[in-house]
């Protein structure tokens, strides 16, 4: 998985897990506090708050 550095505010949450809907998913992307990582082929886009 590749690495990126945004800080991110997850609530009550430790961290979130972005998987396939199958009988066995496969992990896509792991959301925490401080990074993301992503598979390979993927991105995780995130749209700010308008003020």
């Amino acid at each position: 998985m590749e690495k990126e550095k945004p800080v991110f505010n997850l609530g009550e949450f430790e961290h979130i897990i972005i998987e396939t809907d199958e009988k066995n998913p496969i992990t896509i992307a792991t959301i925490y506090p401080e990074e993301a990582e992503v598979v390979k082929g993927y991105r995780i886009r995130f749209k700010p708050k308008a003020d």
